[in-house]
């Protein structure tokens, strides 16, 4: 397994704890919140199963992947024009870091199902 590859599992893997954790806090804290959180569940819920395509080398989590992460980005730099430029800044840098190791050849050649099997 590529360390690019390692890398995306690692990343998109906290990301998906990161995102738990939040959907908890705001169960806890904000119960009235449902369309939020249940908006916020769907990131994890994705980020959670791509994950696991990924660790099982499954060429289709990669695609999927780019998208998400390219949303997430989205709303990183909608959070810096908010006035959260720190959160916003994280939730830009990352995924594009994670956009650009799926595009490396590395991970594409590692996810590519082997003929002799």
């Amino acid at each position: 397994m590529p360390i690019s590859l390692r890398v995306i599992i690692g990343i998109v893997l906290l990301e998906a704890v990161a995102i738990w954790g939040l959907i908890a806090y705001l169960v806890v804290e904000e119960p009235g919140e449902l369309r939020v959180t249940g908006y916020i569940a769907m990131y994890a819920v994705a980020l959670t199963f791509l994950a696991i395509g990924l660790l099982r080398r499954r060429r289709w989590a990669r695609a999927p992947l780019i998208v998400l992460q390219l949303l997430l980005s989205v709303v990183g730099a909608s959070l810096v024009a908010a006035g959260a430029p720190v959160l916003g800044a994280i939730l830009v840098v990352v995924p594009v870091a994670c956009v650009g190791l799926l595009l490396t050849s590395s991970t594409r050649i590692a996810l590519t199902p082997r003929r002799d099997q």
